[in-house]
């Protein structure tokens, strides 16, 4: 390993870009669960773990989304220096992901476990009762694994903008996983039935769930009444597994093919 690594997970974590997007601005979402969607739940356990299993998964996907945005960016504005170093020095394109992942990861996995504290606190405060997840390490596979999935996609986002020269589109597409977790919130009022193991934000939510609640979610429309549609967890694991594969290795034949936008080009654009 390199000093990459290092240098690279020491400055997102201590990005004042990541920490509000990630952390501030999502602490809003956490007292909304809390005190506003959770106003109608009673004050039973398993009622309480099965709300704050939906609640977890969904605020851990809006903080690991909100966190790619500054991940994104940083690599945006530094794909020309990329280029070389890959090309010139001893760092390959697959080496140069291998440590950009594990440094990305180090700054994603210490958000969601800020994020898990937060839900926490509040939800203690709120109910009186926080009870703990059914299976600890299930959850923290299956947060790595959407933390994974989430830094591989906006990764190839951004590597696209920079193959097609595109960087007027910048400030639109690192957004983009961010509003995509947004729209994972449908679910909360409509089925997706069998889309809900197409889409991999759902995915996300529906295998915290699982891991958090010990049973299955609904495929969606978790507030209506009446019997509902399960989501079978091994397909759900598999979809997500399959959507970060692909993704990587379409990340790894871009970081060969890019050369870089300099930075003049972002400022004008």
């Amino acid at each position: 390993m390199t000093r990459y690594l290092e240098m690279n997970a020491k400055s997102l974590l201590t990005n004042p870009y990541l920490i509000f997007w990630s952390i501030f601005f999502i602490e809003f979402w956490v007292f909304m669960w809390a005190y506003v969607f959770g106003n109608g739940i009673p004050p039973i356990e398993e009622a309480v773990r099965a709300y704050t299993a939906m609640g977890y998964g969904n605020l851990l996907m809006l903080s690991l989304s909100g966190a790619c945005i500054t991940i994104a960016n940083s690599l945006l504005f530094s794909s020309r220096s990329v280029r070389f170093v890959t090309k010139y020095t001893k760092l390959s394109p697959s080496r140069f992901l291998l440590e950009n992942i594990l440094s990305s990861l180090i700054a994603l996995l210490a958000v969601s476990g800020i994020m898990f504290i937060s839900v926490f606190l509040v939800f203690s405060s709120k109910f009186g009762m926080f009870p703990l997840p059914t299976n600890v390490g299930g959850l923290i596979f299956s947060t790595f694994i959407g933390t994974f999935f989430i830094y591989a996609m906006s990764l190839f986002m951004n590597l696209v903008i920079v193959i097609l020269r595109a960087p007027k589109s910048a400030s639109f597409i690192s957004f983009l996983p961010l509003i995509l977790g947004f729209t994972a919130y449908m679910a909360l009022w409509i089925d997706f039935g069998v889309a809900s193991y197409i889409l991999p934000f759902n995915c996300i939510v529906s295998v915290c769930y699982y891991f958090f609640a010990g049973q299955s979610p609904s495929t969606g429309n978790y507030f209506a009444p009446g019997e509902k549609t399960l989501v079978d967890i091994n397909l759900a694991l598999a979809s997500l597994l399959a959507w970060a594969a692909m993704l990587i290795v379409l990340d790894i034949i871009l970081l060969k093919k890019m050369r870089g936008i300099g930075v003049e080009e972002m400022r004008m654009a």
